[in-house]
């Protein structure tokens, strides 16, 4: 209560001179803080990451204002001692409520140090996959492929499993079906081979290869897998089932199971064409 009345005493004698004087220091506080994130967002965004310049602008301006608020209150008549005090108590009381908060602050400067994802990456967090739009202190923010907007805390990505498909240039596409025990591997995985040389879409190195999973009931159980380039990858998947189906009727090959794009468990993972 003392505490209180420290605080409330010197709004009591406080002028007008004082109150414009203090209005005048917020609203320059944040003029000045437009112009230097402005001037300087092209030099950031050209030196750094997307999700450090998004860090750095934020961090900027919630310092300009604190440091022009001070100065507004000192206008009126408060003093740093109070201040410090009034901070003290605000500190131990917001600490005890905001634990979750802390947490997932300091998750986020892991994160930060990890470089695992970054603003425009597509991961995928427990059930949720999708674009990466903004990397904060407290949380990430994903657009997911059917456009629904989630908010994941940092906390959740430190302690959970994270896949990013974004991370590395190229990825391999994996299509897994069945075909009858009379068919020649050898013989099939050469017509595949010699389909997809005349397209640059998919890569010869690392080669291509045709693995045999093993046999069942429905017959031989394959996995034709190709790699591509990570940002054609599902314009690639698609023309590579489509140059498949006719070839292999063409050639005579007995499809036991019609086949199913797998991509490990990555086998649902759709999303927009980029």
């Amino acid at each position: 209560m003392d505490i209180l009345q420290q605080v409330l005493q010197p709004l009591q004698g406080a002028d007008g001179g004082a109150w414009l004087r203090a209005l005048g220091y917020l609203l320059l506080g944040i003029v000045l803080r437009n112009i230097l994130i402005h001037g300087m967002r092209k030099y950031v965004d050209t030196h750094t990451s997307p999700h450090k310049a998004i860090l750095f602008r934020r961090a900027m301006s919630y310092s300009i204002v604190f440091i022009f608020v001070l100065i507004a209150l000192s206008e009126l008549g408060f003093h740093s001692g109070v201040l410090l005090a009034v901070a003290g108590v605000l500190s131990v009381a917001i600490g005890f409520a905001s634990q979750a908060s802390t947490s997932n602050f300091i998750s986020g400067l892991f994160l930060l140090g990890e470089k695992s994802f970054k603003v425009g990456d597509v991961i995928a967090v427990n059930a949720t996959r999708g674009e990466v739009v903004s990397i904060d202190w407290l949380a990430i923010k994903i657009r997911t492929f059917d456009n629904l907007y989630v908010r994941v805390p940092n906390d959740d990505l430190i302690k959970g499993h994270v896949i990013n498909f974004a991370k590395f240039q190229i990825r391999r596409i994996d299509l897994n079906f069945w075909v009858d025990l009379g068919t020649d591997c050898v013989q099939l995985e050469d017509i595949l081979t010699r389909l997809i040389q005349p397209h640059t879409d998919f890569l010869r190195d690392p080669e291509p290869d045709l693995f045999r999973l093993g046999i069942g009931v429905l017959g031989l159980q394959v996995q034709w897998s190709v790699w591509t380039q990570t940002e054609g990858f599902f314009d690639a998947r698609s023309k590579l089932i489509d140059l498949m189906l006719p070839a292999m009727q063409n050639a005579g090959v007995v499809i036991t199971q019609t086949p199913s794009v797998v991509q490990g468990q990555d086998s649902s993972y759709r999303m927009p064409y980029p």
